[in-house]
């Protein structure tokens, strides 16, 4: 495991594959496989780097390429954040490695495939589940409009439900806060966002 993680090649695709699997799970939540996994590869790579002569400036031009490639499924800029984040991303992957140490450079092949595989999978395929998120809320929204769910969380006056096998963002009415693991009922759905009150509501009214 020492000698695996001391390749820098290795690092390098810990810390790809890790950013995918947490950016995946913020904007798409309720998969867990992704969030779990990717943040196990940072942890791994957090603790790889620690040992490598790295440039930092090299991380943070990776990092700031990721968000510009990520950046291209939120905004409408015709390519133009991708490839930027593409072009930061694989000159910080090249000075990765500190020039002159010990650590052989990433090699030129695996920046190069990366960069295109990140843009597929943060600009195309990112930008596509969250079309397909959204599809599926639209069409769904008259099932779990009156359904029952689950409470998975709550702070405040937001929250998370799960309902019909996914966790849902959700907020309710000033006043009320449910507890986690209360069975509330699904009122009406804003954008993602699902409005719950309590289930026996309707009983009171």
């Amino acid at each position: 495991m020492t000698a695996l993680l001391s390749n820098t090649d290795v690092v390098f695709l810990l810390m790809t594959v890790g950013f995918y699997g947490v950016i995946y799970e913020a904007a798409v939540p309720g998969g867990l496989l992704p969030g779990i996994t990717g943040t196990i590869c940072l942890l791994f790579w957090i603790f790889a780097i620690s040992g490598m002569p790295v440039n930092y400036a090299g991380i943070l031009l990776m990092v700031l390429g990721i968000g510009g490639m990520t950046a291209e499924a939120f905004f409408k800029s015709r390519g133009a954040l991708a490839l930027f984040g593409a072009s930061l991303f694989a000159v910080g992957g090249k000075i990765f490695i500190t020039p002159g140490a010990d650590a052989h450079p990433v090699s030129v092949w695996l920046i190069g495939s990366t960069t295109l595989v990140s843009l597929v999978v943060l600009s195309l395929g990112l930008k596509m589940a969250l079309r397909t998120r959204k599809r599926a809320v639209s069409t769904g929204a008259e099932a779990l409009r009156g359904a029952t769910g689950e409470i998975v969380g709550w702070n405040g006056a937001k929250g998370e439900v799960q309902a019909a096998g996914s966790v849902w963002k959700a907020s309710a009415a000033a006043g009320y806060a449910p507890q986690k693991g209360e069975k509330v009922k699904i009122r009406d759905i804003d954008g993602l966002c699902l409005i719950v009150e309590p289930l026996n509501a309707a009983t009171k009214e």
